[in-house]
């Protein structure tokens, strides 16, 4: 026999909290029409008319949690590729652990401010406590969040380098080097890499872009190279690296700051840039002739491609940057 459990809290001004087996669920209304969050993450609409007994139901699926059920399943078949790796690695910055180790004045200075985060977070209390005794004051919330989450523009800032001829030098050095990666047909931040055996296959990855000029509200009389990726932007000034997403900046001393350059051969599911050196077709998972492995039901055949890698790895930072052309020359 089953056993079924169902409990009702009234909140007050038309919520509930449903409790049963399968969860809480959450519902609003009153006499004629109900609203229900289901323990599911469905959504149910009651429509009835008082005193006769007739009502009508429907139940349909939370487009929201839908279409996060979507991005998931689009994640996973086209980011992990539906295949079992022996380890996978992910890149990336943590600003909560990423301490500067240069231009901390600068970036104090040029850091946004939100100057109405106090009285937002006051306008917010009072909106949930009056909210109690008229549902409407709920609407105080709107500018109360806008107000706290504010921020006002950072100021700009400029930065002078006065550059002796050995550092003008190796400035211009690494700047030709970056300049040589960036000649790639194609240039990616690499956010997952999937490991099978001696074999690497990039997961998920985000296209870079050339600009010049420094990134965050910086002006500066160095002609600096930045690499910008979907939320993040790297530049490369003539003493430290500046890291930068949203309003968050970062600045690294290079001697803070391990730096890998070499070559690496990926296995590659998808177009290959005209300028990358095809090695040769293969199967994800191969005899030791090489021919296909047909103990694995997921196995497809991919190429081996050699990409140029650039590992960034400090205090709160692992970037892995490949690039189509391992030529730096650009030839």
């Amino acid at each position: 026999m089953g056993i079924r459990f169902r409990k009702s809290i009234n909140l007050g001004k038309g919520f509930r909290i449903n409790m049963s087996k399968s969860g809480p669920g959450l519902s609003w209304g009153g006499k004629g029409f109900r609203l229900t969050r289901t323990a599911k993450g469905n959504i149910r609409t009651t429509a009835s008319i008082p005193g006769t007994g007739f009502s009508y139901q429907k139940e349909f699926k939370n487009p929201l949690r839908a279409k996060k059920n979507k991005e998931a399943r689009k994640e996973t078949s086209k980011g992990d590729k539906a295949i079992d790796f022996d380890q996978v690695l992910s890149y990336g910055v943590d600003f909560d652990k990423l301490k500067s180790t240069a231009l901390e004045d600068v970036l104090e200075a040029t850091s946004s401010r939100r100057p109405y985060k106090l009285i937002g977070l006051i306008i917010s209390i009072l909106a949930i406590i009056l909210a109690f005794k008229n549902i409407f004051f709920g609407l105080g919330l709107i500018p109360g969040f806008l107000l706290f989450f504010y921020k006002s523009k950072a100021d700009d800032a400029y930065i002078d380098y006065d550059f002796n001829q050995d550092s003008a030098e190796e400035f211009d050095i690494t700047n030709k080097l970056l300049l040589g990666i960036l000649e790639s047909d194609k240039n990616w931040f690499v956010d997952r890499l999937g490991l099978v055996g001696d074999s690497k296959s990039i997961l998920a990855r985000d296209e870079l872009r050339l600009n010049k000029g420094v990134k965050g509200g910086f002006k500066t009389n160095a002609e600096v190279i930045s690499l910008d990726g979907r939320d993040l932007a790297l530049s490369f000034l003539p003493d430290c690296l500046l890291i930068v997403r949203g309003y968050e900046k970062r600045a690294l001393a290079y001697e803070d700051i391990e730096v890998d350059l070499g070559a690496e051969v990926f296995l590659e599911d998808e177009v290959i840039p005209k300028d990358a050196k095809l090695i040769e077709k293969t199967y994800l998972h191969t005899n030791k002739d090489g021919s296909r492995d047909q103990r694995y039901k997921t196995n497809p055949e991919v190429n081996r491609v050699e990409y140029g890698t650039l590992e960034l790895r400090g205090d709160g930072i692992d970037l892995l940057i490949a690039f189509s052309d391992t030529y730096i020359d650009g030839k």
